[in-house]
C-alpha cells in the first residue's frame, strides 16, 4: 500500500493517529502548524521522537520543517520526520523534490472488528494497572532497565483504560503486551515475546486476551502497528481479523 494512496479514509488515520498519541505519550510536544514535534529523551521509539502531521495548516510545510529541525538542533535531539498519509500531496511533493527516500522498513497500522471473537486455545494474565513483573518482561523487546522505568513513567500519564498481559514460565515473564481504550477503539502496544519461547502461541494469547478485555470494555474495533515486512507477525495478527489501514514511514531530516 502507498502511504499516500488517495483512497485511504483520512479521517480514520486521523482518529487512530489521535488516539495512538494519546496511549503511548511522547512527555514534551511542540505544536507547530497542524503538526506534532514529539520528545521523549531515553526511548528508542521513533513515534515519540519524530515530527508527525495531524492537521497540517496547508502552504506551510517548509516553515513547519525548518522550525522543527530548529527545535531538534536545540536538543542536541536527532530530527525524525514521521510520513503518514495525514502529511497529503504537500508532503508527497516536497519528498519528491527534495529527493528523500524512506528507510524501506514501512509500519502497516492494522484495525479489526471485536465482535465475534471466537474462544481462545491459550489465554494470558491481564491485569487492570501495571506491575514491576509486566515492565520486567519488556526485555524481550530489547528495553534495557532504564528506558523499562522510562516507559513506566510514560504510561503512568495514559489517563484512560489499559489492560496489561502477560505470560509466565517458571516464574518469568516470557510475553507482553498492552490494550488502551478509549471511546470504542482499542489500541494494541508493546507486543514483546522472548525469543527463546517464540512460535509457541505466547503472542496469540496476548493479543487474543487484549482483544477480548478491549470488548469487554466496550471497544469496537482495535488497531496494532506493525512493521510491514514482519511476515510472520502480519499472520498471526491476521488471524484475529487485522486488515491494514494505512502506511507510514521515517526520514532523517
Amino acid at each position: 500500500m502507498n502511504i499516500f494512496d488517495p483512497t485511504i479514509d483520512r479521517q480514520l488515520v486521523r482518529a487512530l493517529e489521535t488516539h495512538s498519541a494519546r496511549a503511548w505519550p511522547a512527555p514534551e510536544i511542540v505544536q507547530v502548524n497542524g503538526w506534532e514535534v514529539r520528545f521523549t529523551p531515553g526511548a528508542r521509539s521513533r513515534r515519540v521522537n519524530c515530527v508527525t502531521p495531524m492537521a497540517p495548516v496547508a502552504g506551510k510545510l517548509e516553515d513547519t520543517l525548518k522550525l522543527a529541525k530548529k527545535l531538534c538542533d536545540d536538543r542536541n535531539l536527532p530530527c525524525t520526520l514521521r510520513v503518514t498519509p495525514l502529511g497529503g500531496r504537500e508532503l508527497a511533493d516536497w519528498l519528491q523534490a527534495h529527493g528523500k527516500g524512506m528507510t524501506g522498513d514501512a509500519t502497516a497500522v492494522q484495525v479489526a472488528p471485536l465482535g465475534g471473537l471466537t474462544a481462545p486455545e491459550k489465554t494470558a494474565l491481564l491485569e487492570s494497572h501495571l506491575s514491576d513483573v509486566w515492565l520486567a518482561g519488556l526485555a524481550a523487546s530489547g528495553a534495557d532497565e532504564a528506558e523499562r522505568l522510562l516507559i513506566a513513567r510514560l504510561l503512568a500519564d495514559v489517563t484512560t483504560p489499559q489492560g496489561f498481559a502477560r505470560v509466565m514460565q517458571d516464574g518469568e515473564p516470557v510475553a507482553v503486551g498492552r490494550a488502551v481504550v478509549e471511546r470504542g477503539l482499542a489500541g494494541i502496544f508493546h507486543i514483546a515475546t522472548a525469543k527463546s519461547v517464540r512460535r509457541q502461541g505466547h503472542g496469540s494469547a496476548i493479543v487474543g486476551t487484549l482483544m477480548r478485555w478491549a470488548r469487554e470494555q466496550g471497544a469496537m474495533r482495535a488497531y496494532l502497528q506493525v512493521v510491514a515486512a514482519n511476515e510472520p507477525a502480519v499472520a498471526l495478527y491476521r488471524h484475529f481479523g487485522f486488515r491494514e489501514a494505512y502506511r507510514y514511514d521515517y526520514i532523517t531530516l
